[in-house]
């Protein structure tokens, strides 16, 4: 059983495709679940149509708005925001369209600065970050970034203890101290719980607690809790193009002040960070995770999450 065993399942929950800065005046193509898709703002909002003309099988990100009507560069047909044809140019006005003529419209919200798109009916709400709209809280996007991996393969790396010392050594971890600290995972209905007291590291000298919050199916909110009341969370999302492609968005949220010389070095680090990461997640193989616990070998307190993480996606591999 392999990630993309789960990925029938993963129609029914939302996923992040594209930033709402980047939709704007013109259609945006993206991928999801192996599924070309089509995002247009239109005056009712955010449209999604699956990115295939029913007509000539033209995609149709490459045609354009018109007023509330999404027009297909091909041949000219016109689609409303759910899919329906309402126009065939080529033909009479007072000629009725096909049933037929219409493309499979999937549910588009926007949040966080994001686009989630959610392919079936939604068996769980976007991931919480509480954060994002306290304004107490500062926040930064590190990304999109994408990998040649499956998704699952990017969470794992983003709560695995064990390589900080050696992927990010004099940054989050130190080589001569690589033990990890054991944590108590809660599992949730689609969530898993855990938080522990980290060790003060060279990008976080100050003693604090972390804790964390894995959605199923890739989506991680983390806290950095110091005993003053400041707080560094992040939220970690990742799209699932395909089981060896995805994207990562890492936003990074503070309750505290830092220098514009201090943000520009933090912003770097981060950057610094996932591309360290990038280049061992992404040799990794296979590029998707094995969610048969048996196919990797696991260890005993390092690997405790990871082991829960697998098996909460498993479940949906065999529903």
């Amino acid at each position: 059983m392999n990630e993309r065993d789960a990925f029938p399942a993963l129609r029914a929950y939302w996923h992040p495709v594209a930033r709402s800065a980047d939709l704007q005046d013109k259609p945006v193509a993206v991928s999801l679940l192996n599924e070309r898709l089509a995002l247009f703002r239109l005056p009712g909002g955010v449209t999604c149509l699956q990115d295939l003309c029913i007509h000539r099988g033209t995609p149709l990100s490459l045609g354009w708005m018109e007023g509330d009507r999404i027009v297909c560069a091909y041949h000219g047909w016109n689609y409303n925001s759910g899919g329906v044809c309402t126009r065939i140019p080529a033909i009479s006005p007072d000629r009725p369209i096909p049933d037929k003529a219409r493309v499979p419209a999937y549910q588009c919200e926007e949040r966080y600065g994001l686009i989630w798109v959610c392919l079936d009916q939604p068996h769980a709400p976007i991931p919480e970050c509480p954060e994002f709209d306290d304004p107490n809280y500062s926040r930064y996007l590190v990304g999109p970034v994408t990998w040649d991996c499956g998704a699952a393969r990017s969470i794992e790396n983003f709560v695995d203890q064990a390589h900080f010392p050696w992927v990010h050594e004099g940054i989050l971890g130190d080589r001569a101290n690589p033990e990890t600290i054991p944590v108590k995972v809660q599992r949730c209905p689609e969530e898993l719980r855990y938080s522990f007291v980290d060790r003060p590291n060279p990008m976080h000298p100050i003693p604090h607690r972390r804790v964390y919050r894995i959605y199923r199916p890739f989506a991680i909110h983390q806290r950095k809790e110091r005993e003053n009341g400041e707080v560094e969370a992040s939220f970690f999302v990742v799209t699932p193009h395909s089981s060896k492609r995805s994207t990562n968005y890492l936003y990074v949220l503070r309750n505290f002040a830092l220098s514009e010389c201090e943000l520009r070095e933090r912003y770097e680090l981060d950057m610094k960070i996932m591309l360290q990461d990038k280049i061992i997640v992404e040799n990794q193989r296979p590029e998707e995770l094995p969610l048969d616990l048996s196919d990797e070998l696991h260890i005993k307190g390092p690997d405790a999450v990871a082991v829960e993480y697998r098996r909460m996606l498993a479940e949906l591999g065999v529903v």
